[in-house]
């Protein structure tokens, strides 16, 4: 079984690679998928067919835009769900009783873990974060908060494993880390035949905007003209603009568009971090400090490809040309090895 949180896409890109592998190397094992994300963005990244049971196993955070916590809604909902804990623990034992897996995997809610030990069936974290770490940084020091804290952490420690791929935060607090290699797809860099479907006169750069799975008004009609330079967006968008397309419409799969361009426009997060390094593509990330992960993630890209930042004012005005010429200077690169899949799925593995 696949627990799977509900906040935004790079959750389900971090898991569902092991996931494939796992099954390609036991073509028998049977998958159910719970989980709030819509099926469809689930079957999209899962190889073969599974069940998939849609159920809210962990609260998620309340985001402004695509990089921006609501803070005070988010603790509203996290604190709603510890206040129903005792109900909510029973569903999970109750699903967990119904569906009789031989393990959980959980990408990363914690209670469903907790659920696993009490039924006695072994449970894996996999992530490069968890939830505790997340909240500790934005709630308040008061006695409900830490114990909502101390409640996250008792799931997470129930696991058998907690698998932490690279670059990951520090989870000192945890005595269960693994720590894997990166884990992300590789696509087929075929930049050629992008170009050539973008369909636009005189196009020889693409750059990628792809900004996670929560929903974000861009601003595009401010953002720059660049000579040759198209703009590939995930999600489609409001504009009339002749250099700006749909990656939707490329009819090429969305790995591949990404090892295809030359520049991926994203905000610090695991998921498209991971893609664009492991297949050689230079990041353009929005500054995104209040946010853990960043300073990890920020210094992995830094080692093992190339990095530019720009401002969230920046990002509004469209005044970061240069930022993306310096990337576009950048030759591409081999990309490195997500040598976490296997490392992961051998884990997991182990205890079935």
């Amino acid at each position: 079984m696949l627990a799977l949180t509900g906040h935004g896409y790079g959750h389900l890109a971090q898991c569902a690679p092991v996931v494939n592998s796992l099954r390609q190397q036991l073509p028998e094992l049977l998958l159910t998928v719970c989980s709030s994300l819509p099926h469809a963005v689930v079957a999209a990244r899962i190889d073969r067919e599974f069940d998939y049971r849609q159920t809210e196993l962990d609260p998620v955070l309340r985001m402004l835009n695509a990089w921006e916590v609501d803070i005070a809604a988010s603790r509203q909902v996290y604190r709603e769900f510890h206040r129903n804990r005792e109900q909510g623990c029973q569903h999970d034992i109750d699903l967990l009783e119904q569906l009789s897996p031989d393990l959980v995997l959980a990408d990363i809610p914690w209670r469903i873990l907790s659920a696993a030990a009490h039924c006695g069936i072994p449970g894996v974290g996999l992530c490069s974060l968890n939830w505790a770490a997340i909240y500790a940084a934005y709630c308040e020091d008061n006695s409900e908060d830490r114990d909502i804290l101390e409640q996250m952490m008792n799931g997470y420690r129930a696991a058998c494993l907690f698998l932490a791929p690279t670059p990951a935060i520090p989870m000192p607090d945890l005595d269960n880390v693994v720590t894997t290699g990166p884990i992300a797809r590789r696509g087929s860099r075929q930049q050629a035949a992008l170009l050539e479907r973008c369909a636009v006169d005189g196009v020889t750069r693409a750059v990628l905007v792809a900004l996670g799975g929560i929903v974000t008004s861009l601003p595009v009609d401010n953002w720059p003209h660049i000579e040759g330079v198209i703009w590939i967006f995930t999600d489609a968008v409001q504009s009339r603009r002749h250099d700006m397309v749909d990656s939707n419409a490329l009819e090429m799969p969305f790995i591949d568009v990404l090892a295809s361009v030359d520049v991926v426009l994203t905000k610090p997060g695991y998921g498209t971090y991971a893609e664009a390094v492991c297949n050689g593509v230079p990041v353009l990330t929005i500054a995104r400090r209040d946010w853990p992960e960043t300073a990890y993630l920020n210094s992995w890209v830094q080692q093992h490809g190339h990095l530019e930042v720009m401002t969230r004012a920046q990002f509004f005005s469209g005044d970061f040309v240069s930022q993306v010429n310096a990337l576009l200077a950048k030759e591409p690169g081999p990309g490195i090895e997500p040598a976490g899949i296997q490392q992961a799925a051998d884990q997991i593995r182990s205890l079935l």
